[in-house]
């Protein structure tokens, strides 16, 4: 029966997933918490009101991050010359995905990312994935920032964005604003975790487009099944 309220996201194994949560009464959280508990494992809820967020924090729940919904309105802007993922020999390829996983462990510390993730499947064998307008800054030959683009009907998502530090990061963010097509949109998903990809949110006019998400973990070493 207490199925339905959790689902395995096999690309994070160590905690279930909640569903249903604004569903859920006291008694169903103590059962799942019992359940995941005793298959060592903790639960991953991600909430977008107030009322299910304090709900769930009266029973162990901590928020591990914030997610923001946004959009960004491409302008007339002229950057500097860049290199597309395209362009890439195979052996930046590589690099490019070395640094990808790196980064997407990193910023999933407190709901840890499987070993087993194929980062090439989620990038090069996307067909969704633009390497077109996926761009690269290359220093002494070898990538120190990186905006990862995908299409999205007729504008653009962003899967992930990354770099050295945020200067040169920002900097590419420029210089993609420079070759995308004006009057475009660029759709992104900002983790409060990723500090590199929060300094791009703050730095261009990105406008809010749903409410923001919170979520939350509750891990079996909480001691609080009953904590009301």
């Amino acid at each position: 029966m207490m199925a339905e309220f959790y689902k395995i996201n096999q690309n994070h194994p160590n905690n279930y997933v909640l569903t249903q949560v604004a569903d859920m009464d006291v008694e169903t959280v103590w059962g799942l918490q019992t359940q995941a508990a005793s298959s060592h494992k903790g639960l991953v809820a991600q909430v977008y009101d107030q009322i299910t967020q304090g709900f769930l924090e009266d029973r162990g729940f901590n928020i591990i991050g914030t997610t923001y919904f946004a959009k960004l309105n491409v302008r007339d802007y002229e950057g500097e010359p860049v290199v597309t993922v395209n362009e890439l020999e195979p052996d930046l390829r590589q690099e490019l995905l070395l640094l990808l996983r790196d980064h997407y462990e990193r910023i999933h510390r407190s709901n840890p990312a499987s070993p087993k993730i194929n980062y090439e499947k989620w990038l090069f064998d996307n067909s969704s994935f633009d390497g077109a307008y996926s761009i690269v800054r290359l220093e002494q030959q070898h990538i120190v920032a990186a905006i990862l683009i995908f299409k999205d009907k007729n504008d653009f998502k962003l899967g992930w964005t990354f770099g050295d530090d945020v200067p040169t990061l920002l900097g590419l963010w420029r210089d993609l604003l420079g070759i995308l097509p004006v009057g475009k949109v660029v759709y992104a998903e900002f983790e409060s975790n990723d500090l590199l990809a929060m300094s791009v949110y703050h730095a261009f006019i990105w406008h809010d487009i749903d409410t923001v998400q919170q979520t939350l973990l509750w891990e079996d070493t909480a001691n609080s099944l009953r904590n009301i």
